[in-house]
C-alpha cells in the first residue's frame, strides 16, 4: 500500500512537471503568434522560467527512483557486492540529509517570501512564494524518495536506481 502510494506521488509530480513543460511550449507559442497580431503575452518569459524551475524540482524524485540521475559507478562496480551495498547506503543517506537540508532552507525562503509579500519584477507581479513552494514540494518529494531508497537498501533490497526499468510502477 505504501509502495503504491509513494510511486503514485512520484508519478504525479513527474506528470505535473511534464504538463508544465508543455505549458512553457504553449506560452512561447502564444507569444510568437501574438506578435503577428500585435498582442502582448505579459510576463511569458518570466512565467516560463517559473514553470521550468518548478518542473525541474518536481521531476527530481521520479528521476531519482528511475535511475536517471548521474551516477559515477566506476569505483562502485569494482567493489564486492557487500561493500557496494554499504557504499549505496552511505551515498543515499548523504543524499537524504542534503536534500532535507535544502528542503528546510527552501521552506524558510518560501515562508519569508510569504511573510513579506515578495513579488516578481515582471509585468504580472507573481508572488514569489508560489514558485518557491513548488520547488519546496519537489525537494520534499526528493527527500522522501531518498529515505525510501535508504530503507529499501537497509532491508537488503536492490536499489531502484540500479535497474531503471520499472523503478516507479505506473
Amino acid at each position: 500500500m505504501l509502495r503504491r502510494t509513494l510511486d503514485a506521488l512520484y508519478l504525479a509530480c513527474a506528470a505535473l512537471a511534464a504538463v508544465l513543460l508543455a505549458g512553457i511550449g504553449a506560452l512561447i507559442l502564444a507569444q510568437i503568434v501574438g506578435r503577428f497580431f500585435g498582442i502582448l503575452v505579459p510576463s511569458a518569459n518570466e512565467i516560463s522560467g517559473f514553470f521550468l524551475a518548478t518542473s525541474t524540482f518536481l521531476a527530481l524524485a521520479y528521476s531519482f527512483r528511475a535511475g536517471t540521475h548521474i551516477r559515477v559507478t566506476l569505483l562502485l562496480s569494482r567493489l564486492p557486492l557487500g561493500l557496494q551495498r554499504v557504499a549505496d547506503a552511505v551515498v543515499v543517506a548523504v543524499a537524504a540529509v542534503l536534500s532535507g537540508y535544502f528542503t528546510w532552507y527552501t521552506y524558510r525562503l518560501t515562508a519569508e517570501s510569504w511573510r513579506y509579500g515578495d513579488l516578481s519584477d515582471g509585468l504580472i507581479g507573481v508572488p514569489l512564494w508560489i514558485p518557491q513552494a513548488c520547488m519546496c514540494l519537489g525537494l520534499v518529494m526528493l527527500t522522501i524518495a531518498a529515505l525510501d531508497e535508504l530503507v529499501a537498501i537497509l532491508r537488503g533490497k536492490t536499489p531502484s536506481f540500479e535497474s531503471s526499468d520499472g523503478a516507479v510502477h505506473e
